[in-house]
């Protein structure tokens, strides 16, 4: 039985091995490609496992970054893509043991993917476009909005694809940056200008040139240090009537982008990076592969997307940063939005896809009923391989990947909520019809024999969260209390055990309610008043829902009051005939 107040962890059982990242980068391809590598190996380590990152091409500076955040770096000499890498990308991944090489590049094509997947390891491949020609590879990521099943037409059926800015991959320092609760609505003065850590046409030079002369601003210009433009940069800021300072390899761009009031972005994966924080962004496309980014953020509200770079006039790059300091309405729309769009746990969800133990958390009042059940439930959770943890103080919550809030009395703010991916709740109606408290009971009371049963996300407004999954109680009508409290944990643990049988897919499954709400109230002591004019079947339903030791059903009669308990009595024994 557990102890109020004396939280249960389990064991944990299974343990993440080890990933091989494949990916590349120079002033040709920038810096994007191991970045947001980097964001899953380091959620591949917190679940306990090892990450080694091989390039044939690697800057000075991300060699050193991988070095001092403790990956281990494996350089190669073949040309990338080509069947020397992937034969040196196999051997090594036969060599060191991997359970998954990680791709990330438009070079690995069928034929590399085959022959990585050959020598034994699992492949996950990093895309952004779509393409027909990956049947190879067990996994594919496709973290931009918009992304689905279609874009992969060679794909089988089942669990393959992880699409959509759920699954954004964003490093550790954003997740803990001071910034990332920040909702922009003042008038802008401090612009971000960031056009890849690449950028070999000098994008950056070009959208300098656009603003150098509005006045009013602070401008902060972040360059790579492979940027082959760095001196023209510096000559450019300098021009500028608004004052301007370039950083070279940003070592905290989350204190950046936290301190800025809008960005100027290349439409790459920094843009999920801007979303998260809540950047309002005017967007150019300097890459054939962010088209698609760049359209998608500006359907979605959270960006401004002016197209591609060498079409877009100086004169409409510097009205667009005008106008978004004018209109600071505007900007916050578009930073509520952003933030809406990435949570920051998408790493941790590709983790668990690639086999990291999950980090699940139970929350419930500690005089619950239901914490009978909740025992031997956490025991099932480590046999499971997750690593469970069971409380009753929504303080103690630590970062984890899914909570669950059982039988929980409290709602649970969205500071503690944000230390999981999702916060989950059961509620036993067809919301959002029956929102509120003890939905079961009122309509047992109603005379229901159907009770239906939602897994939703916890939000603000209590059950109107997005739907995961439904479920329906059946009743004969003769259930009393006990027997209604073990189907009510029945159908709960059996809507919970699918959530996690499928996660992450089942995270991104979820949909809005339909329809209008309805509410049931708290239920008060006086609830449960009988009255003892009424027959005892007019009365059952009242009798069977009473808690015998809460609330216990009573009448008043020739002043006192009078308590009711009912019990089951035993089935008769079978009679059968002598022989």
């Amino acid at each position: 039985m557990k102890i109020a107040g004396d939280p249960i962890v389990s064991g944990v059982i299974a343990r993440a091995g080890l990933l091989l990242i494949r990916a590349d980068a120079s002033a040709a391809i920038g810096a994007g490609h191991i970045m947001r590598c980097l964001a899953l190996a380091q959620a591949w380590r917190r679940s306990g496992g090892r990450a080694v990152f091989a390039a044939a091409e690697c800057t000075p500076a991300l060699a050193d970054r991988l070095r001092h955040e403790g990956f281990e770096l494996l350089g190669g000499r073949e040309v990338r893509g080509g069947p020397g890498d992937a034969e040196w990308t196999a051997e090594t991944a036969r060599a060191r043991g991997a359970d998954w090489v990680v791709a990330d590049g438009y070079e690995f094509g069928p034929a590399w993917l085959r022959t990585v997947a050959d020598a034994g390891p699992k492949v996950l491949l990093v895309d952004d476009c779509g393409r027909a020609d990956v049947a190879a590879a067990a996994l594919i990521l496709n973290q931009n909005a918009g992304a689905n099943a279609a874009w992969y037409p060679a794909r089988p059926a089942g669990e393959t694809l992880l699409a959509g800015p759920k699954f954004a991959l964003l490093r550790e320092e954003f997740l803990t940056a001071a910034g990332a609760s920040r909702t922009r609505g003042t008038a802008a003065r401090k612009v971000l200008v960031t056009l890849g850590g690449g950028d070999p046409d000098n994008a950056t030079g070009f959208v300098l040139g656009a603003l150098a002369e509005l006045e009013g601003f602070e401008f902060t210009v972040v360059v790579g240090g492979s940027n082959p433009h760095r001196a023209a940069i510096a000559a450019a800021a300098g021009a500028m009537r608004s004052p301007a300072r370039v950083v070279v390899d940003a070592k905290d761009m989350p204190a950046l982008m936290a301190e800025a009031d809008l960005a100027v972005a290349a439409a790459g994966s920094t843009t999920w990076e801007l979303a998260y924080m809540g950047l309002p962004a005017v967007l150019l496309v300097i890459a054939d592969n962010q088209r698609g980014i760049a359209a998608a953020l500006a359907e979605a509200g959270a960006a401004i997307n002016l197209g591609d770079f060498g079409r877009v006039g100086p004169a409409r790059i510097a009205a667009a940063v005008a106008d978004l300091r004018a209109d600071p309405e505007r900007a916050a729309e578009q930073s509520r939005r952003g933030r809406a769009l990435v949570d920051g746990h998408g790493a941790a969800r590709v983790a668990a896809a690639l086999g990291a133990p999950l980090r699940v958390t139970l929350l419930s009042d500690a005089d619950s009923w239901l914490n009978s059940y909740l025992g031997n439930f956490v025991a099932e959770l480590a046999e499971r391989g997750c690593r469970a943890r069971w409380i009753h103080d929504p303080a103690e919550l630590a970062p984890g990947d899914v909570a669950f809030f059982l039988s929980l009395s409290r709602l649970v703010p969205a500071d503690l909520r944000r230390r999981h991916a999702h916060n989950l709740v059961v509620h036993e109606s067809a919301v959002p019809a029956g929102r509120g408290w003890s939905p079961l009971t009122w309509q047992v009371l109603e005379g229901k024999s159907e009770i239906p049963v939602a897994l939703l996300e916890a939000v603000d407004g209590a059950d109107a969260g997005d739907v995961y999954g439904r479920s329906t109680i059946g009743l004969r009508g003769d259930e009393l209390v006990d027997e209604l409290r073990a189907a009510q944990a029945a159908a709960t643990l059996a809507l919970v055990r699918a959530f996690l049988d499928r996660y992450p897919w089942s995270a991104a499954e979820g949909r809005a309610q339909q329809g209008e709400p309805s509410y049931y109230p708290r239920r008060r002591p006086a609830d449960s008043r009988l009255d003892p004019d009424r027959t005892l079947r007019q009365l059952f339903n009242q009798l069977r829902v009473a808690d015998p030791v809460r609330y216990p059903a009573f009448f008043d009669l020739a002043g006192r009051r009078f308590e009711l308990r009912i019990t089951a009595a035993p089935s008769p024994a079978p009679r059968f005939a002598s022989a």
